[in-house]
Parts: C-alpha cells; sequence; structure tokens
C-alpha cells in the first residue's frame, strides 16, 4: 500500500525544485539601467510652485502673527482697564468709608459740646465765692465727673486722629476759624482771637469743624489818634 505521508512530502518537494528551477532561470534585472534624465521645465515649475507655497505660508504667518499681536495688546488693554477700575473702586470705597466717619465725628462732637457746657458750668457754680452764695452739695463732684468723661471722649477722638484746635490769643483764621463776634478791646492786638465760642476740629491735615470765635476789632478812629 501507499503511505499518504510519503506521497504528500514527495508532492511537494517536487513543487518546491521546480520553482527552484523557474527562479533560476528568470533573468535579472537590468541593475546597469540609468535613471532618466530630469525635465528642467518640470524642475523649475516645481521650485516656482515650491516658492509660491513659502509666501503664502509667511503671509499667512505674518497674519496670524499680527492677529496674536493685536489680540495680546486688546487683553493687555482689558487687564490694565480692570486694574484701573479695582483701583477707582478702592479708593472710592476708603473716599466713602472716611466721609462716613467724617459724618459720625461731627455728630459726637455736638456731645461733646453738650459735655463741655455742662463742665463749664458746674466748674463755674463751684467757683463762685459770696457771703450770700451757697455753693450747691456736691457740685465739685459734678464738675468733676463732666471733667472726666471730657477728657475720656477727647482720647477717643484722639483715637481717630481728631486733635482739638487751640484759638484763643492766636491772630485770626479764615481757614479754620468763623468769627460770629467783635470784642473790642484796646490791650489786645487787632484780629486777635478773644474767646473761643464752639471749638474747632483737624483730623490730621483735614478741617472737620470750623471753631467759633470773638475776635478783637480796633476802631479805625482810636487806631488814628
Amino acid at each position: 500500500m501507499n503511505d499518504p505521508d510519503h506521497d504528500w512530502r514527495d508532492r511537494v518537494l517536487e513543487d518546491f525544485r521546480r520553482w527552484i528551477g523557474e527562479l533560476v532561470e528568470t533573468e535579472p534585472p537590468d541593475r546597469t539601467a540609468r535613471p532618466a534624465e530630469p525635465d528642467l521645465h518640470g524642475l523649475y515649475a516645481e521650485l516656482a510652485a515650491l516658492r509660491q507655497e513659502v509666501r503664502l505660508q509667511n503671509r499667512e504667518q505674518a497674519r496670524t502673527g499680527k492677529e496674536l499681536a493685536k489680540a495680546a495688546d486688546r487683553y493687555d488693554g482689558a487687564v490694565k482697564s480692570m486694574s484701573l477700575r479695582e483701583r477707582d473702586l478702592v479708593a472710592f470705597e476708603k473716599r466713602v468709608a472716611h466721609e462716613t466717619e467724617n459724618r459720625c465725628l461731627r455728630s459726637m462732637l455736638d456731645v461733646r459740646d453738650n459735655l463741655a457746657r455742662g463742665h463749664a458750668a458746674a466748674s463755674a457754680i463751684g467757683n463762685r465765692r459770696g457771703f450770700l452764695l451757697r455753693r450747691p452739695r456736691g457740685i465739685d463732684s459734678i464738675a468733676e465727673g463732666y471733667g472726666i468723661a471730657l477728657r475720656r471722649f477727647d482720647q477717643m477722638l484722639a483715637g481717630f486722629g481728631v486733635d482739638r484746635m487751640k484759638t484763643t490769643g492766636r491772630p485770626f483764621d479764615p481757614r479754620t476759624m468763623q468769627a460770629t463776634e467783635l470784642r473790642r478791646s484796646s490791650v489786645i492786638e487787632d484780629g486777635v482771637v478773644v474767646e473761643e465760642l464752639r471749638s474747632g476740629f483737624m483730623r490730621g491735615e483735614e478741617l472737620l469743624r470750623l471753631a467759633e470765635v470773638a475776635v478783637n476789632r480796633i476802631e479805625k478812629e482810636k487806631e488814628n489818634r
């Protein structure tokens, strides 16, 4: 009997031998063949097309660069505008807060005026002397209480940078004072504050309230004599 495996191997070997024979009979390609001569017209055309493409790319890059530069300028402008607005807003908030404090401080100055008047009245009553004058009982304690409250009030104002102006005995200053009375005295120089009727206050370099004062005014006739 024929062996099937043996027949299969024989057929494979026969096919391999036939393939090898065909491969040897086939002539190898001509390796000595030279490439075709270059076409100069085609080369110039390719170079021209390439140059045009490069020009187009450069133009596109230049246009893109300009657009990016404009976008960057717009961005910088927006950032600067936002920064300026933010600074303006902060400055505005500070001004509002400062003016609000000033209004509150001005209303508190009216309270101080009442304390000052009470202290002056109590001190005046306590200083009265006379055979028929009786000092009210406890008037010294009242005057002392007014004095303590007034000093504490001034300390509180000082915490906000508020100081009382000195006016009495000084030349009248229309920038910080308001003359509500004129006095006549030949022993005091003309234009000098004789009495402070209502205290004036400064907050740093800022005028918080005008001082109301009485100013000495010498008559012209007496000046000429």
